[in-house]
């Protein structure tokens, strides 16, 4: 069986996904020009690669030439072609969601995170997980307490590491009044 020329590019039968104008391909190019989110950037991009015919593409061909993959270029352009302009967003979990906290609820975890924690020792990212839930309700992971705990502008603490033989505190305390005592 013969295959149609306009079917095989490289030796193997490819099934075009069509194209659907919602722009210009002026309109496109401009679009990818004054983008300046770089990932909407690399999209638009795509979008008017494959748009162009001076120079008919596939996804593939557009993937490498803009750095993402075949089957990522393939998924924008048929959400582009079910959407127009605004498929060319992704779509996931997290993208653009509402916070986990409220802004009352970070001021009262700020004016929370100036004390103690309630079991002792330090703040960490799975305490703050702890008290959020205890609190509000809240599930998150650690890695969140930790995101918390730095979106309110905190760091890192953690204690000065001794040497397992070192002096407790009372002998180095009694060892430095008689150091500033000579």
């Amino acid at each position: 069986m013969m295959i149609p020329h306009h079917l095989v590019r490289g030796g193997n039968p490819v099934d075009r996904i069509p194209f659907a104008r919602h722009r210009t391909v002026n309109q496109i190019r401009a679009a990818y020009r004054a983008c300046r989110h770089p990932v909407e950037k690399v999209r638009w991009h795509a979008i008017w690669l494959l748009a162009r015919t001076d120079e008919p593409r596939t996804p593939a061909q557009v993937g490498r030439l803009v750095g993402l993959s075949g089957v990522t270029v393939r998924a924008v352009l048929h959400r582009w072609n079910a959407s127009g302009p605004p498929g060319r967003a992704d779509g996931r979990k997290g993208n653009g969601s509402e916070p986990k906290l409220t802004a009352r609820q970070r001021d009262a975890l700020y004016a929370a995170l100036q004390d103690r924690p309630p079991d002792g020792g330090l703040w960490t990212g799975p305490k703050v997980v702890r008290y959020v839930r205890d609190r509000w309700g809240v599930t998150a992971g650690p890695v969140t307490g930790w995101r918390w705990l730095r979106a309110l502008g905190f760091t890192p603490q953690v204690p000065r590491p001794s040497h397992p033989k070192a002096a407790d505190r009372p002998t180095r305390r009694a060892w430095k009044k008689t150091c500033d005592a000579g």
